[in-house]
């Protein structure tokens, strides 16, 4: 099959996990890697993704080669491996925007060409590039920012995998513009591969199939990359806590009391998030349930393996004439779909999409 072409918006943490286990599947076409949910999607294995380009606004990595970028000092995500044939692939300029606002303008440098780079500049690059799938990366509350690189996308005619919680997918004027272009959009806000909003949501699928009824619940997390230092910013925060939210009304939560989203920076944890995960029930006869769970984990190598799901679902959803939000290869790989699902039904959509 045809390689599919690659760019990522934020050349950061999950950028560079995504681009890692990429390089891996490249080493090895026909190896099960662990974390890797479907061999393939619509036929295509993860070797057959090639990371083209990368846009940024950081002045250490805008001009560099991929590989090199991952060096800045922002990134903090672990090398497990050297990029293989995407390692010379570009770090492209982005519009600043909104895009450092909050606490990460203390910590990086913008590049000169950042202020100069527009819109149009994107989507051009974009087709220079012969990119398929645009995966954005980028800070979450950088709504500006995050929604330029749709227009650009959709000027270029390029499907999106909206990693951020913007809304995009859930626009439903901006649906309608991408089916125009006969793009695909995906979205909103990844769910982790294995992460605190699939462990806690799947708790409750549980806790509802057995006839209990969740009384009150709880999702704290912190964490110690660029991630969880911008959303120490209450006014980057909101809309993760509100994609949450949608996450949980989905697996079957209504009128419960309770909360979810990040709680704090902890430098020192680096790329390490944690998890506390809380939830009362009520059971047979009245009796109460109570369930405490501590989740630790490598937050952006857990976003990778979604990733990974997300950019071929997406092109295999160009290939059979779809376009703008697709609905079976969403629920699953985002907090925040158009049409929310429990995590079995989610799961089991993706999976018959994937076939």
């Amino acid at each position: 099959m045809e390689p599919i072409r690659v760019a990522i918006a934020g050349a950061g943490n999950c950028a560079w996990s995504f681009s890692q286990f990429v390089a891996l599947a490249q080493e090895s076409p026909d190896a099960h890697l662990p974390g890797l949910m479907c061999h393939t999607v619509g036929g295509y294995r993860l070797s057959d993704v090639r990371v083209v380009a990368a846009f940024d606004v950081d002045a250490a990595k805008v001009g560099r080669p991929l590989a090199d970028a991952f060096t800045a000092p922002s990134v903090s995500a672990t090398e497990f491996t050297r990029l293989g044939i995407d390692r010379d692939s570009p770090v492209l300029p982005a519009p600043l925007l909104d895009g450092l606002d909050g606490p990460l303008g203390t910590l990086v440098e913008t590049s000169a060409a950042a202020l100069e780079t527009t819109s149009e500049s994107v989507a051009k690059a974009l087709v220079d590039h012969e990119v398929h799938v645009l995966v954005i990366t980028l800070p979450t509350g950088a709504s500006r920012a995050i929604r330029m690189f749709a227009q650009a996308a959709i000027a270029a005619g390029v499907t999106v995998v909206n990693a951020t919680p913007e809304k995009l997918a859930r626009d439903e004027d901006l649906r309608r513009r991408f089916a125009d272009a006969g793009a695909v959009l995906l979205g909103d806000d990844l769910r982790s591969h294995v992460g605190a909003t699939s462990l806690h949501t799947t708790l409750i699928e549980l806790l509802i199939s057995r006839g209990l009824v969740p009384t009150s619940t709880y999702q704290l997390n912190v964490g110690g990359n660029t991630d969880f230092l911008n959303l120490a910013d209450a006014n980057r925060s909101a809309s993760k806590f509100d994609s949450k939210a949608n996450a949980l009304r989905a697996a079957g939560l209504t009128d419960v009391a309770g909360t979810a989203g990040p709680t704090g920076y902890i430098g020192h944890l680096a790329d390490t998030k944690v998890c506390f995960a809380n939830i009362k029930a009520t059971s047979v006869l009245g009796s109460e349930l109570e369930i405490d769970v501590k989740l630790t984990v490598e937050d952006s190598p857990n976003a990778a393996g979604v990733i990974a799901n997300a950019v071929r679902a997406g092109q295999t959803a160009v290939d059979r004439g779809l376009s703008g939000s697709v609905d079976d290869a969403s629920a699953l790989l985002f907090k925040s779909p158009p049409h929310g699902l429990p995590e079995s039904e989610a799961r089991a959509s993706f999976l018959n999409f994937a076939s």
